[in-house]
């Protein structure tokens, strides 16, 4: 009884931990992948998994000849095999949890045999990873690195990211998409939509190229397991081969103790084909510590220990197939170098690398094909090769502009790639880097196309000066621009050209082309990849304001050149008197530029960067007015003036006449938001207390000094003395509230200071201050009001905050509004 007791114990430890730990391991490399994009922009190492590979890391170190850093974790892999064994293939691998979930689901179609008596020995299949090994191996010295195509993690990566991810935001998209055609579920199918959409990190379906091939190759790999469990791991993994050379001599073995009976049972059961001798020898490197053995053993004479001489068995390596291996990857290297030659004339489709990326013959040795960089990439426009680059380079990342451009704030794949196949790139080098270069097809081109028949169009002529390569390109001096054309009766077509010296190869024009099917826009690859010619990256980050502003936008072309006022002195030079109230906040600088069309017409930009995304909110609320618009964080639309806030930046768009289209003044400010950092900031906590019953939200102030409330009416006789005590660290919010129609609006003031004792010198002396006019006061629950010409004012103090009520028309108002206030501040 004991004994089974023991034996039941010993089950749970065993099969439920390795089951545990298998769960949390899949769950944390899932979650990794799935929300790769996030963790990276924190800066967190999400491509942790893949560094673990010996394999990949080896590879890419022999190919490239150096020794790439980062795979430090691949040698704390080896050391810890040395030590425990082959753990990692049965407790921590992906890929080998993957496959242990679809043997699980194959096993009504695997034969009884297969998993209960041991097939006759035709040959040792364990063999062929050892062997196949030494094929990758020597293949890094005469030919080309391709131990990423079989690198169990660099497998695990792309069969999650290029089918399972893909696929099951699809089934889910197209349920939702029919559920919401019922009425009856509409709205819940919606939100759920969006949910899924959240919590598989996926704001624009997936989809890559070539996902069949890669499906093939899976489902090759899985069928596998129909012959034997693990088919993949105990006879082909040649990551499982290196982890096998370094446990055969590991401290923590499989070991027999007295009391076996030699039933055989564990070597039926044994996923690895491992154990040998009816269970009672274990063979070298083979043991993947799953412990299954353990747990089936009737008589519980199987032990996991550091005690005891195990019994082992050698794997039967032949030199025979030792030197096959190594003549076979010698023969096969001319067929790697099998390269389909990239075609270097005009209309080619040479391979566009994402930016950053190494020069090909080290991109190629480097590369580990693992499919970070496909994952991360925000446009879904990089995919994996075939035979684009010949076999060698086959499924390694290119960037298909037509189906998603390379995002110009972005530098994510470099960030994500575990070998340094792409160079971490800082972002304004990345921005002056050169990937590809654009080119406009003559045959396609609409304008282009107009301009040939244009003898033959009538009416519809001006439908045909189609912008809209030039108007999406990220370059802040434009890589696109115009030649001119008009004829004898007036008629005027601008037919884009391409300035090459300055184009990136983004790619934006080629994917935002309105033209069905092929684009009139192309971008080839270069490489190697260069600095632009023009607005270097050294320049641009030293002045990265002037370049904010496109040169056309529509019928509207930029005047003359961006002017920017940095600092106090620079602003008092822009604006002289009208500078203190932005000199409040942490104003940094002010970019200003002038837009005209062919009427003469102008409007006047400027763009305002603060050190505090409060202060720019704050700066934002002195002018705005109209009615709400979506634009960045907020906007304001007042007849066809503009205001919007977005993050660290504020917004003024002011034309000089009613009669300037709304709609030219926002698409300039659609493009200047397009090029803005930040976004989906939201306002200062301050303003979530203020009631919003009544509330005007256009007449909201946020500020820290008195300079702003000075131009604010809250009394007929002037404050000129800094009662409240408003300085650089109090925070406050001033807006006014329409009580009934007719009567005028009143206004609430509440200000949060550093500490409690400031909040109530304010209060105080606030209070003296109305009494020294005359005015009468009472208090009531600490509240007090000061009853004048004008109304009454309630003031009222709760921790660091002071609420200061104005021109109310009775003591009820004052207080409700107070008490509402006071009501939902925090305790301190």
């Amino acid at each position: 009884m004991n004994n089974m007791g023991e034996k039941e114990k010993n089950t749970f430890r065993t099969y439920n931990l390795r089951k545990l730990v298998q769960f949390l391991s899949l769950a944390t490399f899932l979650a990794l992948l799935v929300y790769l994009d996030p963790l990276t922009t924190q800066g967190q190492p999400a491509n942790f998994f893949l560094r673990l590979s010996p394999l990949a890391g080896l590879g890419a170190s022999l190919a490239s000849n150096e020794w790439i850093r980062d795979y430090w974790p691949a040698l704390l892999l080896l050391v810890g095999t040395v030590f425990m064994g082959r753990f990692f293939c049965g407790w921590l691998c992906p890929f080998g949890i993957t496959l242990d979930l679809t043997d699980k689901l194959s096993r009504g179609w695997r034969a009884g045999v297969h998993d209960n008596t041991p097939l006759p020995m035709i040959y040792n299949g364990k063999r062929l990873k050892f062997y196949f090994l030494a094929f990758l191996l020597l293949s890094l010295f005469i030919s080309r690195q391709m131990v990423g195509w079989f690198d169990p993690l660099s497998l695990a990566t792309n069969t999650y990211t290029v089918l399972a991810h893909p696929y099951l935001v699809a089934l889910l998209s197209g349920v939702l998409d029919f559920l919401q055609g019922l009425p009856v579920v509409s709205t819940l199918a919606a939100d759920a939509q969006g949910l899924s959409h959240k919590l598989l990190f996926a704001p624009k379906e997936p989809f890559y190229r070539n996902h069949s091939l890669f499906l093939i190759l899976f489902l090759s790999i899985v069928s596998l397991g129909l012959v034997y469990r693990r088919y993949w791991c105990r006879n082909l993994c040649p990551l499982g081969a290196i982890l096998s050379l370094a446990s055969m001599g590991s401290y923590f073995q499989r070991r027999v103790i007295e009391g076996c009976t030699v039933c055989g049972i564990c070597q039926r059961g044994c996923r690895m084909g491992a154990i040998t001798r009816e269970g009672m020898a274990t063979q070298a490197g083979e043991c993947i510590l799953c412990m299954d053995c353990q747990e089936v053993c009737p008589e519980n004479a199987i032990r996991f220990t550091g005690k005891g001489l195990p019994r082992m068995e050698e794997v039967d390596l032949s030199r025979r197939g030792l030197v096959t291996a190594c003549l076979l990857s010698v023969g096969s290297a001319p067929m790697w170098k099998f390269n389909f030659p990239w075609r270097s004339g005009k209309g080619g489709h040479r391979l566009i690398r994402p930016p950053g990326a190494l020069p090909e013959e080290g991109f190629l040795a480097k590369c580990v094909r693992c499919g970070e960089c496909l994952r991360v990439c925000k446009t879904n426009g990089l995919h994996p090769t075939v035979l684009e680059a010949g076999l060698e380079g086959a499924w390694t990342p290119r960037l298909i502009p037509r189906i998603g451009h390379c995002e110009y704030t972005c530098t994510l794949c470099s960030q994500v790639c575990p070998s340094g196949a792409i160079r971490p790139q800082e972002l304004p080098r990345k921005q002056a880097l050169a990937i590809g270069k654009a080119y406009i097809d003559h045959t396609r081109c609409i304008p282009w196309v107009a301009h040939a028949r244009l003898p033959e169009l009538q009416e519809d002529w001006k439908d045909h000066n189609c912008a809209v390569c030039e108007e999406v390109c990220p370059v802040p001096t434009k890589a696109i621009h115009f030649n001119v054309y008009k004829d004898e009766q007036g008629r005027e077509l601008r037919r884009p050209f391409v300035r090459e010296e300055i184009c990136t190869g983004c790619g934006f024009c080629e994917y935002a082309c309105p033209v069905v099917g092929k684009s009139a826009i192309l971008v080839e690859g270069i490489q190697p990849q260069a600095s632009v010619a023009t607005v270097g990256a050294e320049e641009y980050a030293g002045d990265k304001m002037k370049y904010l502003f496109p040169q056309k936008v529509g019928d509207w072309g930029m005047k003359g050149k961006a002017e920017v006022y940095s600092g106090e002195k620079g602003l008092y030079e822009y604006i002289d008197g009208g500078a203190e109230p932005y000199l409040s906040y942490s104003f940094q600088e002010v970019a200003v530029a002038s837009y005209v069309d062919s009427m003469g017409r102008e409007i006047l930009v400027e763009v305002w960067r603060f050190d505090d995304i409060e202060d720019a909110f704050g700066a934002y609320t002195l002018n705005r007015t109209g009615t709400e618009y979506s634009l960045g964080d907020e906007a304001f639309l007042q007849d066809n003036n503009l205001w919007v806030w977005k993050g660290e930046y504020y917004l003024s768009l002011l034309p000089s006449t009613h009669t300037v289209r709304s709609e030219d003044v926002v698409n300039i400010a659609q493009s200047l938001s397009a090029k803005l950092p930040g976004g989906m900031c939201a306002p200062p906590k301050l303003l979530k207390y203020l009631p919003t019953e009544g509330l005007i939200y256009t007449s909201i102030r946020f500020f820290h000094q008195k300079i702003v409330l000075d131009n604010i009416y809250i009394s007929k006789k002037p404050i000129e003395e800094n009662v409240f005590g408003l300085v650089k660290d109090t925070d406050a919010l001033i807006g006014e509230y329409i009580i009934e129609k007719g009567i005028p609006t009143k206004k609430l003031l509440l200000i949060k200071y550093p500490n409690p004792e400031r909040a109530r010198k304010g209060k105080i002396r606030y209070i003296e201050l109305r009494r020294s006019w005359g005015e009468s006061s009472e208090a009531l629950d600490g509240i007090v009001c000061l009853k004048s010409e004008e109304g009454f004012s309630g003031v009222f103090c709760k921790g660091s905050y002071l609420i200061v009520t104005f021109m109310s028309p009775d003591e009820l108002w004052a207080e409700h509004y107070i008490q509402d206030v006071a009501s939902v501040l925090p305790m301190e």
